[in-house]
């Protein structure tokens, strides 16, 4: 799915693969030497763990390593499970919740913090999203600014108020194609039997959300030529 993730980004943001490095924190050792190697930082969607219930041997130094990218103002942005990490690394409460889980295409809303965001302004109010997650986060820390939420979940997005750090449950790179594509692959997580996946199948419809990660690496641009 690393493959297929970038794929999405790509598109979404009108780029290249070779604008992106890929960095596979579960095989490689996260360092401080990388802070300076990327203009901005993705943390993606894997749906092969859980923030709130797993606990590799790599997690430790990848958490610490998130907070530093707050630190050191790095542009970053979280998706789904990257959402959750940046959460954990920076003092939120994460936990598993099946009963505010969701999988299929949900309605988003914007909170008014959200609506006059830098990379979320783009959206309507009220959108659709795809969405597949266990975990959800509870609580954050009292500064950092709630952009969005759900009939679900409190805290669908949020941002620190002074960088660049956004956290966003919701998967704008994807489209429902892209959706189904996740749910085959994760289909012991969350489409178990036929019936499930087709349940899912014909629940989930089309969303056009990728605007928002142009706007992130518009943001990006920014952010570089303030530093210049």
């Amino acid at each position: 799915m690393q493959e297929h993730e970038l794929t999405c980004l790509v598109r979404a943001g009108g780029l290249t693969p070779e604008d992106f490095r890929v960095f596979d924190a579960t095989s490689e050792p996260v360092s401080e030497e990388l802070y300076d190697q990327y203009d901005a930082v993705f943390i993606g969607g894997t749906g092969d763990f859980s923030v709130a219930q797993d606990r590799p041997e790599w997690f430790d130094s990848l958490s610490k390593w998130t907070a530093g990218l707050l630190e050191r103002s790095v542009p970053s942005l979280g998706l789904c499970y990257g959402f959750h990490l940046m959460a954990h690394a920076t003092g939120g409460e994460v936990k598993t919740r099946p009963d505010l889980e969701e999988t299929g295409t949900y309605e988003v809303r914007l909170t008014d913090a959200g609506q006059g965001d830098d990379i979320l302004s783009c959206l309507p109010g009220r959108f659709l999203a795809q969405q597949g997650h266990h975990d959800v986060v509870l609580s954050m820390p009292g500064e950092y600014l709630r952009l969005a939420d759900s009939e679900r979940c409190h805290w669908q997005a949020f941002k620190h108020p002074e960088k660049p750090f956004y956290g966003l449950q919701f998967h704008p790179e994807l489209r429902r194609e892209d959706f189904m594509d996740r749910m085959k692959a994760y289909s012991d997580s969350y489409a178990s039997t036929p019936e499930i996946f087709e349940k899912i199948n014909q629940q989930v419809k089309q969303t056009h959300n990728e605007e928002v990660i142009k706007s992130f690496l518009k943001l990006v641009d920014e952010h570089k030529q303030q530093r210049s």
